[in-house]
């Protein structure tokens, strides 16, 4: 059958063109195949007889069981054994595909972690587990600080503000005031702030100079904390989802992030001028976001469907929740020596699925910076982007770098770096719930926008509400902790960050510099770049250093506890430049306490449960008792 006539002449001219070069490739191409042709059979020749002494043999095996496969299916209508041979080969497919997705499951899970949940899942140790998971969950429960108001039901009727803060002096129990209903009335506004400022007495004090908690509170005295207070009541009800309304908002978020992209090294003057982000609600939505990009943008360009990431075993704990989220393979390159991952380590786990690999600048637990410039020449090299982790140290690192300190590049200066994450409610000192995520990438599309950041942006064109894009994870969001991140920028300026960068350091290189004079039972892990002071027992046959840590507690101050190694870290931020004194004597003081009575507080405080995590192969197990943890943490 012809081609219709009208579709002959739209393809005339294509044909005319197409003709000749199809007449000379034919010749060619019928070669080609004659040569392929003879090379396969000579090829095959001298394996005829080898095959004949393998399969001869067999012949006859074979032709009796096609015999009696035929004399079984004679009773049978041809469509019968149609039907079953369909029937057949679609039980076998469906049962490869569940014994692959069985593997597959079984091989991001590891093979011991499997094999402890098969054995936690016998009912004999089910019931044990489940009885003593009970004992430690209402040991939790005991342990979690509660403001003796269970608000687990709003009131019928609002009661006074005296009778609330009469309710909370006398400690009521857990249970005495069931509060699961709204209210018919609500309360005054004085009455709820009386409410509130009780219940906020019950937290940790935190006084600038003197904060005994590593990291949390980076905001450095009250004027500043006073500023963003004020500003965040300024723009209370903007939502930067609609920057039609709200265009002041739209405009101081791009100019957090060009502020951001300038002090890295990104934007118009340097050798990244086409850097454009977003700004998102912390560091884990940055990260995420970035992982999405990389993931969306591989899969478009490569065809990559079963994607990896490469990351150190000291990044971030967002990476693994991105690999849950996005259905990712989570690769983990082995540290150095020095606690850094390294680009020969990252190089030898980059596969032909990988679509991002991950430096930390600097890594959360030991406060180094990992070797971006080898990480993202090994991510160059086989085509991979390579995202840098500066949540910590983003807003801290250029000023360290500036007052002499030796600090590896890890920015947009390094090649191959194609995005970078950074909090400006740390370091940058803003409100809780702000971060700038990063991208640089040389396809560009229009208004600058790179085709990476493309893949971060949700578009939905068929919604009967109407046209739809958002950024971010977040559709709302509020407007005025964009307005609070911009005020700290402009209000601590350069000099600003410059000059709290530098208390920071002291802080930090004087606390290192002590723990090594004064404190032999202790070593420090690493070399740090940043604020991050990280140490470990010197001997740990000699200290648990989780028992250090829960005397520290109880002397008020607030450490973290790391793992693999057993360790304990400070970090140190603007509140801390004269903590060092104060911690030093404490620690030593713990250390005393440790030297007479090795156990500590036996089995009160963490560690038990971290001392179980060093040592239990069954990481199942250990995140049952976190679990356990959080829903006791967010019961009333």
């Amino acid at each position: 059958m012809g081609l219709p006539a009208g579709l002959q002449q739209l393809l005339a001219p294509y044909l005319k063109f197409l003709t000749p070069i199809a007449q000379q490739i034919g010749p060619e191409f019928h070669k080609i195949m004659r040569a392929l042709v003879a090379a396969l059979d000579n090829l095959a020749r001298p394996l005829g007889p080898l095959l004949h002494r393998l399969v001869d043999p067999l012949l006859p095996q074979l032709q009796a069981s096609a015999a009696a496969v035929d004399a079984a299916l004679g009773r049978f209508r041809p469509w019968q054994v149609l039907l079953l041979a369909a029937g057949a080969t679609l039980l076998l497919v469906t049962a490869a595909q569940a014994a692959a997705a069985k593997l597959e499951r079984i091989r991001r899970q590891g093979v011991v972690n499997w094999a402890c949940a098969c054995l936690r899942s016998a009912p004999i140790i089910r019931g044990l587990l489940a009885k003593e998971k009970a004992k430690i969950a209402a040991k939790i429960a005991a342990g979690i600080q509660r403001d003796g108001l269970a608000m687990t039901r709003l009131p019928k009727q609002g009661r006074p503000a005296a009778a609330v803060l009469e309710l909370l002096k006398a400690g009521i129990q857990r249970d005495g005031l069931a509060m699961a209903h709204l209210p018919k009335q609500g309360s005054p506004a004085a009455a709820v702030l009386e409410l509130l400022k009780a219940k906020e007495s019950r937290n940790v004090r935190v006084a600038p100079g003197t904060n005994s908690m590593s990291g949390v509170v980076y905001i450095k005295d009250n004027e500043h904390k006073q500023l963003l207070d004020d500003v965040f009541c300024l723009f209370s009800w903007t939502n930067p989802l609609h920057s039609d309304i709200f265009p002041s908002v739209r405009q101081m978020e791009a100019e957090v992030i060009a502020m951001t992209a300038n002090m890295l090294h990104g934007g118009p003057g340097t050798n990244a001028p086409h850097v454009c982000g977003a700004m998102t609600s912390g560091g884990t939505e940055s990260i995420l976001l970035a992982i999405k990009a990389a993931r969306d943008y591989m899969a478009e360009s490569r065809g990559i469907t079963c994607p990896e990431m490469v990351v150190g075993p000291s990044a971030h704990a967002a990476y693994w929740k991105a690999a849950e989220y996005f259905n990712i393979k989570l690769v983990q390159a082995p540290l150095g020596k020095d606690f850094r991952l390294h680009g020969a380590s990252v190089a030898r786990c980059i596969s032909r699925n990988t679509v991002l690999v991950v430096a930390s600048a600097p890594g959360f637990p030991h406060g180094v910076v990992d070797d971006v410039a080898g990480i993202a020449a090994a991510a160059a090299r086989r085509g991979v982007p390579c995202h840098v982790d500066g949540c910590l140290g983003g807003f801290l690192l250029p000023f360290v770098e500036q007052l002499g300190y030796d600090v590896p590049v890890f920015d947009f200066r390094v090649p191959g770096v194609t995005s970078l994450s950074v909090d400006t409610h740390k370091f940058g000192m803003a409100h809780k719930g702000t971060s700038v995520v990063l991208y640089r990438s040389p396809e560009l599309r229009r208004h600058q926008f790179t085709k990476l950041r493309r893949h971060q942006f949700t578009s939905v064109t068929d919604w009967s509400g109407g046209l739809y894009i958002s950024p971010t994870m977040a559709g709302s969001r509020s407007g005025a902790v964009i307005a609070t991140a911009w005020a700290s920028l402009v209000a601590l300026g350069h000099d600003g960050l410059l000059n709290a960068a530098d208390g920071i350091m002291r802080a930090a290189r004087d606390f290192k510099r002590q723990l090594s004079l004064q404190l032999p039972e202790l070593r420090v892990l690493g070399q740090p770049h940043a604020s991050v002071v990280a140490f470990a027992a010197a001997d740990p046959a000699q200290l648990n250093v989780y028992c250090l840590n829960d005397l520290l507690t109880q002397k008020g101050w607030h450490l973290n506890a790391l793992q693999r190694p057993a360790a304990l870290h400070f970090c140190f931020t603007a509140q801390h430049v004269d903590v060092v004194p104060g911690l030093i004597a404490d620690v030593k003081s713990a250390l005393a306490v440790l030297a007479k009575d090795p156990g500590g507080l036996g089995a009160q405080g963490s560690a038990p449960l971290y001392g179980l995590a060093g040592v239990s192969p069954d990481r199942g197990l250990i995140g049952e008792f976190l679990v356990a943890y959080q829903d006791a943490a967010l019961a009333p």
